[in-house]
């Protein structure tokens, strides 16, 4: 069958990126929101200050010192909200290996540095090695991902929801988004650090970066980014080149003042002409705003400071000891626990397809693995001791999976109750025709969920309904705007071959600011989910009432509105089955509820008396006009984006000038194909 994913809107949703202005790290506005909150935070920096200039007078006093490379291990923590946020353990590979290859000076771009600049290049002697036991003793890649929502607008709080010792790793968080306090709206945040101190909390410690600005492959193809390095500098306490302006702020004198942030890659930028003799502007330093491949170097004065911060235990200089590096498995013979882990890859399926897993077990040697599939009533189905097996399924229910490693330093257990639904191929017959009314708790044999979530969002609810007593509940109002989360799935559904078919179903939702842009999209599959046809977008306008609502939404009666698909003029007609999924694209929106959910083999007249509202001519080349419409009007692609919006009032309705494709028409009545030739 397939990997479910859920329908990415990340097209839609980063269109707005265009539109922002980026600031390439936050770590100064960071640290300005701790000084408002701690005004002490000012004297601890003052301290750090005192402690590495007297560190730094003692190296330069020890000039003859052999140099030592200092390793620090690293923690990634993968904060994903849907599927595009989990970006791959290549990517972090390579986002590690451009940071140590600019920490060592080792990077493929040196020769890019001007003349005068070339004595003070610095290999800064660090390394970063992804940790190889956790803090509980425990195997471990290095990586670590968590469901989140906060990964939306990220700041200190995403610290809380997982963290290793500080004083053990460096931890960095990657998300999709970060949002700080007092940042202009629009601004799109790079990434952004914390520099030491003495006695330095966790929740305020460590790295926090978005996943596109993260290697130079996955999610941030295309370019060698630079956003770790530069923040991985913050971390061992460097400064700004443009700190403090034309008055050496960043406390290296081998750094040319800048007057402020520089941009792009200038090579006859000179903003200030205090120092002497008077130089260019440094604009390859890491630690100013050019683009990443103007960026190739460090300096001798910053690899000093560097190294101070890594000879002070109370700063950074424990992470590197011996015994912190033996203790997180980057040197030494390891002696971990191991530790069960995987995932489902295809939590639903139909009878005689295979169910598979995706590893993620971490262990020493070889251990032995054992797979127990187990029915609703306990019953194993299938008991394998391979790592990445290949189980049949012909019984439609509910399973439970449980892995259990046996290794040679221990064993370790994962289970997943009821995680993986069958359904009969052939579909489920029903009498005259499929309706659902939500009566009966998620998941049973009409209906599952499918979440990337921890807990699903889907959920029967009493405190609203269309017909019957109960509804299913989409939990929107504790999402932020984002995309896709979960997905309600009802079916496989089989019906007669009448050359008719037809899906109808209520729904009620409210938002929460006019301008949320949540949208229903739903989908059918006449193969079982091996394949999704998007059959309708319901934009938040057209989706519920118009009123907005700051608490979490309960439809009254009068909120219910109906919206009937003629399957039969998308080819359906005929397929015998078919599988149904609705899934929200959260846009800011409040809660949805869904209702009375029919499958006939008769049209609603409500799809059949459309013909007072049309598109002429349909097909089209270029423009067309909307008739009969009042009303709000938008225009989207088949993805979902919006491409125009408009006003009717009963007449004739200019539509835009659009290239080739299909597109919906979307009106407070009723939506409408729209091809253009």
């Amino acid at each position: 069958m397939r990997h479910f994913a859920l329908i990415l809107t990340s097209i839609f949703f980063s269109l707005a990126a265009h539109s922002q202005s980026i600031q390439r790290c936050a770590t100064d506005e960071m640290y300005a929101l701790e000084v408002a909150a701690y005004p002490q935070r000012e004297a601890l920096r003052a301290e750090t200050e005192a402690q590495i200039q007297r560190l730094i007078r003692a190296q330069q006093a020890q000039s003859g010192t052999e140099s030592v490379v200092h390793q620090i291990p690293v923690v990634f923590h993968v904060m994903y909200y849907d599927q595009g946020d989990n970006i791959t353990d290549a990517q972090i590979q390579s986002a590690l290996n451009i940071l140590n290859q600019d920490m060592r000076r080792l990077n493929p771009d040196t020769a890019n540095l001007r003349a005068p600049f070339k004595s003070v290049a610095a290999d800064l002697e660090v390394e970063f090695v992804l940790a190889k036991v956790g803090p509980n003793g425990e195997c471990t890649s290095g990586i670590t991902r968590t469901w989140s929502r906060t990964t939306l607008a990220a700041g200190n709080s995403i610290k809380t929801e997982i963290g290793w010792p500080n004083t053990k790793y460096l931890n960095i968080w990657v998300v999709r988004n970060i949002e700080l306090a007092g940042t202009p709206a629009g601004t799109l945040v790079l990434g952004y650090s914390a520099f030491p101190y003495n006695g330095i909390p966790a929740a305020q410690d460590g790295i926090v970066i978005r996943h596109d600005r993260l290697g130079n492959t996955g999610t941030a193809a295309g370019t060698r980014n630079r956003t770790l390095t530069h923040e991985v500098g913050h971390y061992l306490n460097l400064f700004h080149t443009f700190q403090g302006g034309c008055s050496f702020g960043d406390q290296c004198a081998d750094t040319p003042p800048v007057a402020s942030a520089s941009s792009g890659c200038n090579p006859s930028q000179n903003t200030c002409s205090v120092d002497v003799p008077d130089q260019l502007d440094m604009i390859e330093n890491y630690m100013d705003y050019t683009d990443d491949q103007c960026m190739n170097t460090f300096t001798l004065d910053q690899k000093a400071r560097a190294k101070a911060v890594l000879a002070a235990l109370n700063l950074r200089g424990n992470l590197a000891t011996p015994a912190n590096l033996l203790a997180t498995g980057v040197t030494g013979t390891l002696n971990c626990s191991p530790v069960a882990n995987f995932e489902v890859a295809d939590p639903l399926l139909c009878t005689g397809e295979s169910l598979s897993f995706i590893d993620r077990s971490q262990y020493l040697g070889s251990p032995i693995y054992h797979w127990n599939v187990l029915s609703a009533t306990n019953q194993v189905v299938h008991h394998v001791t391979t790592q990445n097996p290949s189980l049949p399924m012909t019984t439609p229910g509910r399973y439970t999976v449980t892995l259990t490693i046996q290794a040679s330093n221990g064993s370790n257990t994962m289970s997943k109750p009821l995680a993986v639904t069958v359904r009969p191929a052939a579909g489920t017959s029903y009498t005259p025709w499929f309706i659902a009314t939500m009566e009966d708790a998620l998941p049973n044999a009409a209906w599952t969920t499918l979440s990337m979530a921890d807990s699903s969002y889907w959920r029967r609810s009493t405190a609203a309904a269309k017909q019957g007593s109960a509804s299913y509940l989409y939990q929107n109002f504790k999402l932020g705007a984002g995309g896709e989360v979960s997905a309600l799935i009802g079916g496989p559904i089989a019906y007669p071959n009448t050359g008719t078919l037809n899906l109808r179903f209520a729904h009620a939702f409210a938002r929460r600011a006019s301008n949320n842009n949540d949208m229903l999209k739903v989908s059918v599959s006449a193969d079982c989910g091996a394949t999704w046809q998007l059959v309708r977008i319901i934009p938040a306008f057209q989706l519920g009432t118009s009123a907005l609502v700051t608490t979490p939404y309960v439809p009254v009666a009068a909120d219910w509105k109906y919206t009937s698909i003629n399957l039969a003029s998308l080819g359906l007609a005929n397929a015998g089955t078919l599988m149904i999924k609705f899934a929200l694209a959260s846009g800011g929106g409040n809660n949805l509820y869904l209702d009375d959910v029919q499958l006939s083999t008769t049209l609603d007249a409500a799809e059949l008396d459309a013909p007072q509202m049309w598109v002429q001519p349909n097909p089209s080349q270029g423009t067309a006009v909307l008739v009969g419409a009042q009303g709000r009007v938008q225009v989207v692609d088949l993805s979902g984006r919006v491409l125009w919006g408009g006003t009717a009032n009963g007449d004739a309705l200019n539509l835009p000038a659009l290239p080739a494709g299909s597109y919906v028409v979307h009106t407070a009545s009723g939506a409408l194909r729209w091809s253009v030739l």
